[in-house]
């Protein structure tokens, strides 16, 4: 019998296959996960439908799948249809493993389909262009002629955070005992590799010169999606950017004197609620802004201006970057945002997030103001026209009247898309966000509306 790939949503042909949980030889169970598959807008978990014995893989991690298509040979009661589980679970941390040795978890590696596999074009239609499927086996690394062998890190479970540490602190993954699920080389497990280190000196080894190492990592997952609308962005929006200086000052303050109520609410009240406000106040003054381009054949159609305000948040997990976002913001108070955001970055966190996490956003908000920077030029969350981004608060001497004054100064930055929204227009909607985050009193009056 065969479980073929069901239904993932409103408008989603396709799915990558990111992790194989079964092999050919393995006895499996109704409502077993047996695999995990990534589309445009989530991760989730596929289970067996009937019990039987696992016969044949027809793809393997990493390609392209399309909805119908025989996914997995099952013999025995495994169902013809399959389909996701009632409360589909975003797995992105298995986005990151990579085998050297074959692309299935179970020893061998799976069957690439018999017919090519469409990959989304620029303007995200799909296309019937034939897909080449994964290689089983990720190009070697030679080592320099003469130099001491040394074990290759492809076989190690490692998320990209975790490789990326490993690398600088010059640890040989392969030499290190994974703690996590399936053996997985955790942040943690690099700390106790170095605590553990013998020797006098520094625990980060020196490389030895003539050496060219590297590593081969194939690109799939949370990563590959990061990539394709990056470069769908970049070449379809005609980005160009315009940076504000925010005094924060007395937002600062109001903030801090409302934590004790948010405590007692069991919330933590931060910067993002009252972002959020002041842009969908924004945005209803300039809904340019909140609005999509309709293109036919590479020709703009129409604009789409949305009523409605789902603001993207973006999230910074292990995995890569990722934007759910935060509907009808226009109707929620400081206290129900807090809330939201937070329930929000801990869903992208612990890989739970589902495709109505991304669906239907209109204009997004990133923050990179915790790790530094003074401000960047983000990309747009195509096919939204603007992406506001949020940088770090420093105390800065200002001038105000004739004195010379401490104040909390933060910058932010507005990407847009020239074809939709004028110059003018973005410094407008900048002005008036300005006006809102610097005076919480006129802020707080917005959101009363008729009722003030």
């Amino acid at each position: 019998m065969d479980l073929r790939l069901p239904d993932l949503g409103e408008g989603v042909m396709e799915g990558e296959i990111v992790k194989w949980h079964v092999k050919a030889g393995d006895a499996i169970k109704e409502d077993q996960v047996v695999l995990e598959i990534m589309t445009d807008k989530a991760t989730m978990e596929i289970p067996a439908k009937g019990h039987g014995t696992v016969t044949e893989l027809m793809f393997q991690e990493g390609d392209m799948a399309k909805v119908g298509a025989v996914i997995m040979k099952v013999n025995g009661e495994g169902a013809a249809e399959g389909k996701p589980s009632d409360s589909p679970m975003a797995k992105g941390n298995a986005t990151s493993d990579v085998n050297s040795t074959t692309m299935g978890k179970g020893g061998q590696p799976s069957k690439a389909p018999a017919e090519g596999n469409p990959e989304s074009t620029p303007g995200g239609q799909n296309a019937k262009v034939p897909t080449p499927s994964i290689p089983a086996r990720p190009a070697k690394v030679t080592a320099p002629v003469g130099a001491p062998a040394r074990p290759a890190n492809l076989d190690v479970q490692a998320a990209p955070a975790v490789r990326q540490a490993a690398r600088e602190k010059g640890i040989d993954l392969s030499m290190v005992r994974g703690t996590g699920p399936q053996g997985r080389v955790l942040l943690e497990d690099l700390d106790n590799q170095q605590g553990g280190s013998s020797g006098g000196g520094v625990g980060v080894s020196r490389g030895e010169r003539g050496q060219r190492h590297s590593e081969h990592v194939p690109v799939r997952g949370v990563r590959r999606k990061i990539i394709e609308k990056m470069a769908q962005s970049k070449r379809t929006a005609a980005h160009f950017t315009y940076v504000e200086e925010i005094d924060m000052t007395e937002l600062n303050e109001f903030r801090a004197r409302l934590k004790p109520a948010a405590e007692k609410r069991g919330t933590k009240i931060t910067f993002m609620p009252f972002i959020i406000q002041a842009t969908v106040v924004g945005l209803k003054d300039f809904p340019d802004l909140n609005a999509t381009l309709i293109e036919e054949n590479g020709a703009a159609k129409e604009i789409i201006y949305k009523k409605y305000y789902n603001i993207g948040v973006a999230v910074d997990t292990e995995n890569g970057l990722t934007v759910p976002n935060i509907k009808d913001a226009d109707c929620k108070g400081i206290w129900e945002l807090s809330s939201d955001v937070m329930a929000i970055a801990k869903k992208a966190r612990d890989n739970k997030l589902v495709p109505a996490d991304f669906q239907e956003g209109t204009f997004t908000i990133t923050n990179a103001g915790n790790i530094g920077g003074l401000f960047a030029t983000p990309v747009i969350n195509y096919p939204e026209v603007a992406i506001l981004g949020v940088h770090q608060m420093k105390k800065r001497p200002v001038v105000i009247g004739n004195e010379i004054k401490i104040r909390d100064i933060m910058y932010l930055s507005i990407s847009l898309d020239h074809r939709v929204v004028d110059g003018a227009v973005a410094a407008r909607f900048m002005n008036r966000v300005k006006e809102l985050l610097e005076d919480p009193k006129i802020l707080m009056m917005e959101q009363m509306g008729d009722a003030f």
